[in-house]
C-alpha cells in the first residue's frame, strides 16, 4: 500500500517538475469528458480545435484549480461521430480514456499509453482499490473486464455478463448491468469475490450508483415523459435497497453523483439542461442552462464536483466545478 502511494507522490512531483508548456485559457481543446482527483488537480479530454485535421484528441490536465492547464500525450483515439470521448483518472498517475471503441490506459500521468487489446464497445467505466473496471460489448453480450492500477492486463471478471448490449454503471464495490424492459443484474465485491445480489432498480429503470463509506445508492430512473421522468434515491447499509427521498421529476437523467454532504442529480429536457441536489425531502435545482445535456457528474471529494455541459460540435462545450458540494457552480476556463 505504502510503495503505491508513494509511487503516485513521485509521478506527481514528475509531472509537476518537467511541465514545459503550460496552456492557459484558452487551450484550443473543446471538452468532451472531465476526471478531478482533487479540487485542485484535473484532466480534460476534448477535441483540438487549431489541428489541421478534425480528428484530433487531446488530452490536458491541471494542477491549480484550472488556472493553468498543461498538454499530456494523447493516445491515437478518434473524435466518434456518435457517442464521446470519455477520460478516468483514479489518481494523479493511473488513468484510462476512450473513444467507445479503443479503451487506453496509463500509470504514469500519460508518459505512456497501453492500449486494453479489447474488441468491442466500450460502455461504463469505473475504479476502486483493486483496479479499473470497464463494461465491453463484443457484439453478443456485455461483459465487465478488470485491470491492476499499475500493471497487467485486462480480464473479464467471471460471471458478471448479460446478453446483449446493456446500460452499465460502476461504483466503488458495486456494478450494475441492465437491459431495460429485460434484465437488471447487479453485483457487489467483498474480499471474498464478487457476488450477485438482487438489483436495487425495476427492471424498467435505469439505475445509476454512488457509494459513500459504507452506504450504497442507487437512483432508480423510470416512467419517462416529455422531457421528465420519475427518479428515486435508494440506499442500503448491507441489506436490501431502500427508497430515502425522490428528487425532482423534471428532466431525463443523465448524470448523479454523491458525497457525504450531498446527493447530485444532472437532467436534460425540453431544451434546458438541470442539476438537481438533496438528498432530504426537499430537492433544489440550484444550476439551470439551455442548451446541451450535462455529462461526466462527479464528486473527487466531499465539497468539490465537477461536470461537462455539451462537447466538440455542439453549442456548448464547457467545464463547470463546484466547491461546496453544489450550492454554487462557476465555469472553468479550458
Amino acid at each position: 500500500m505504502w510503495g503505491k502511494r508513494i509511487a503516485v507522490v513521485v509521478v506527481a512531483l514528475f509531472l509537476a517538475g518537467t511541465t514545459t508548456a503550460v496552456a492557459h485559457a484558452s487551450t484550443g481543446v473543446s471538452p468532451a469528458s472531465t476526471s478531478w482527483v482533487s479540487a485542485d488537480r484535473g484532466w480534460v479530454l476534448g477535441a483540438g480545435t487549431q489541428c489541421q485535421t478534425q480528428n484530433c484528441p487531446q488530452l490536458i490536465r491541471t494542477l491549480d484549480g484550472g488556472t493553468s492547464w498543461t498538454r499530456v500525450k494523447t493516445p491515437p483515439l478518434a473524435v466518434p461521430e456518435t457517442g464521446r470521448l470519455r477520460v478516468a483518472f483514479a489518481n494523479d498517475a493511473a488513468g484510462v480514456v476512450t473513444d467507445g471503441e479503443q479503451l487506453f490506459v496509463t500509470s504514469n500521468g500519460g508518459t505512456r499509453w497501453e492500449p486494453s487489446g479489447i474488441k468491442g464497445t466500450v460502455g461504463a467505466l469505473g475504479f476502486d482499490d483493486s483496479g479499473f473496471l470497464a463494461v465491453i460489448y463484443d457484439g453478443k453480450s456485455s461483459r465487465l473486464f478488470h485491470r491492476e492500477l499499475w500493471f497487467g492486463s485486462w480480464r473479464p471478471v467471471p460471471g458478471i455478463e448479460v446478453p446483449g448490449q446493456a446500460f452499465g454503471d460502476i461504483a466503488p464495490g458495486q456494478v450494475s448491468l441492465s437491459v431495460v424492459f429485460r434484465e437488471n443484474r447487479y453485483w457487489t465485491r467483498s474480499p471474498s469475490g464478487w457476488l450477485e445480489e438482487p438489483a436495487p432498480c425495476t427492471v424498467e429503470s435505469a439505475t445509476r450508483l454512488g457509494t459513500v463509506g459504507s452506504s450504497r445508492f442507487a437512483l432508480c430512473s423510470f416512467d419517462p415523459g416529455f422531457g421528465n421522468m420519475t427518479k428515486e434515491l435508494r440506499r442500503s447499509e448491507g441489506g436490501p435497497f431502500k427508497t430515502v427521498s425522490v428528487p425532482p421529476r423534471e428532466g431525463i437523467t443523465t448524470g448523479f453523483a454523491v458525497s457525504s454532504e450531498a446527493a447530485l442529480v444532472a437532467a436534460t429536457g425540453r431544451d434546458w439542461s438541470f442539476v438537481h441536489r438533496g438528498p432530504g425531502e426537499k430537492w433544489d435545482t440550484l444550476l439551470t442552462l439551455g442548451g446541451p445535456p450535462f455529462e461526466d457528474l462527479a464528486f473527487s471529494g466531499s465539497s468539490h464536483a465537477t461536470l461537462v455541459r455539451g462537447g466538440p460540435g455542439q453549442e456548448f462545450a464547457e467545464v463547470y466545478r463546484s466547491v461546496d458540494a453544489g450550492l454554487n457552480w462557476k465555469l472553468v476556463k479550458v
